[in-house]
């Protein structure tokens, strides 16, 4: 930008200059004419450089000839040349600013000096004077750019220094723009790469402080719950290990102690204890399988077997096979409003959907106090199913009810069989929920129990 609007500059003014130069000596001509005309000689201007400078100097009217002493060229050149140099504005400038006039010179029509330099020669410009289309003298001109220190060169070189100097500080101020912008832009990618190579080490609890809100402050918020679920993921991995190992030891610690007893006679390895011993297989068997399904649907492999099927006629066939299991509990089961329900058409999987509503009424058998009951109601809309089950106390605290879904997680502390299960029924009655595109929900029961919700969507 520098070199072309210095270029530029310079071009238009030496075009400038050349024109105002032009005009200046057309104009000295034309008094020169006029001069001669009345005088028929140049001997008084030769005699008169008062007269001479009227001539030139374009502020001055050209006077009548007068006869004086002449006066020295180069003085007069000396005294003017003392004046200041261009300022940076031209506007409204006085026409003799070039000092044009102190590079003509004057020779009469055999081209011998009357005032200016000695040769007609030493001039760059040369025109002749006419009177009635006949040579009456010469006019030479010196060209500002022909001389070392004319006014229009410092001008242009007090340009130069200037547009020097701003080109200089704009260069510096966008060096210190770029590196103040480059570290703004680089410190959020900064800041990111640092945490993912935190994140490659295994601490999940790095987080990264947005510093702008523009795309890289949306990749740090990403980043942020990256952390989070990876974080989340590690510490519920650490209690699935931990609670695992916990329900496997209970019953392999009964196992053993039962094993180590008859091995050393202190029991008697009847019906009765084999029986127990037995139930206790059972019961790892049953925790293997629910681990077993859990690990599938995390991996997506858990099968599904998709059919349009009446989720009521499944519901329906549930609960007749745990008609013993309510007689054994004394629980009353009111199942009326499924016989005017109709057909609920649903995309599922027939197995999947028994194993669901078998989780849930297992619960019901081993939590609800017996003479307790246990109603199921059916709400249907044109889009989806919506099947409530809801039994009698006890009921569950709010703080427990939103972690039932949780793996392992019983309300029962003690982790005591008797009163419960794995703590992995609820889970997988959730992923098999979700897995069909419905959800499942709990919610305290009006008859003082718990009221399960499970909405599935209808096909069509």
């Amino acid at each position: 930008m520098f070199v072309f609007i210095y270029t530029n500059f310079s071009h238009e003014f030496n075009d400038f200059v050349e024109k105002a130069e032009a005009k200046h000596v057309t104009t000295v001509k034309q008094k020169l004419t006029r001069f001669y005309a009345q005088s028929e000689s140049w001997q008084p201007i030769a005699e008169d450089m008062v007269l001479w400078r009227a001539i030139v100097d374009p502020e001055k009217e050209p006077v009548k000839p007068i006869v004086s002493e002449p006066r020295d060229t180069d003085d007069y050149q000396k005294k003017n040349s003392d004046n200041p140099a261009p300022s940076l504005l031209w506007l409204h400038h006085p026409e003799d600013l070039l000092k044009t006039g102190q590079r003509i010179s004057l020779y009469d029509q055999d081209k011998n000096v009357v005032i200016g330099r000695t040769t007609l020669n030493e001039n760059t410009q040369i025109e002749p004077i006419l009177l009635s289309n006949k040579i009456i003298g010469w006019v030479g001109l010196v060209p500002s750019r022909r001389v070392k220190d004319s006014p229009a060169k410092a001008f242009v070189n007090a340009q130069f220094q200037n547009y020097f100097i701003f080109t200089l500080l704009v260069i510096l101020l966008a060096f210190v723009m770029a590196i103040v912008l480059s570290r703004h832009l680089t410190k959020p990618i900064k800041q990111i790469v640092a945490g993912t190579n935190e994140l490659t080490k295994g601490n999940f609890a790095s987080r990264i402080i947005p510093t702008t809100k523009d795309e890289l402050g949306t990749l740090s918020n990403n980043f942020n719950e990256l952390a989070d679920t990876l974080e989340h993921n590690r510490e519920m991995r650490y209690q699935w290990m931990s609670d695992t190992s916990h329900e496997l030891r209970t019953p392999l610690s009964v196992l053993r102690s039962h094993l180590l007893a008859v091995q050393d006679g202190v029991f008697v390895a009847d019906e009765k204890r084999i029986n127990t011993l037995i139930g206790q297989v059972d019961n790892l068997n049953h925790i293997v399988d629910d681990i077993a399904q859990l690990a599938n649907s995390d991996t997506a492999k858990l099968t599904y077997d998709d059919a349009e099927i009446d989720v009521i006629e499944v519901l329906e066939k549930t609960l007749e096979s745990y008609t013993a299991r309510f007689e054994e509990q004394s629980l009353t089961l009111n199942s009326d409003a499924l016989k005017s329900a109709g057909k609920c058409i649903v995309s599922g999987d027939k197995d999947r959907l028994q194993q669901l509503f078998t989780n849930l009424l297992e619960n019901t058998c081993r939590y609800t106090h017996q003479g307790g009951q246990v109603n199921v109601t059916v709400n249907t809309t044109e889009t989806s199913v919506e099947l409530v089950l809801q039994d009698s106390a006890p009921s569950v605290l709010a703080a427990d009810r939103s972690k039932l879904f949780e793996r392992f997680y019983r309300v029962e502390k003690s982790r005591n069989r008797d009163f419960g299960g794995s703590g992995l029924g609820l889970a997988l009655c959730k992923q098999i929920a979700e897995a069909h595109g419905g959800h499942i929900s709990l919610e305290d029961s009006p008859l003082g129990g718990l009221e399960v919700k499970i909405s599935l969507p209808l096909v069509g």
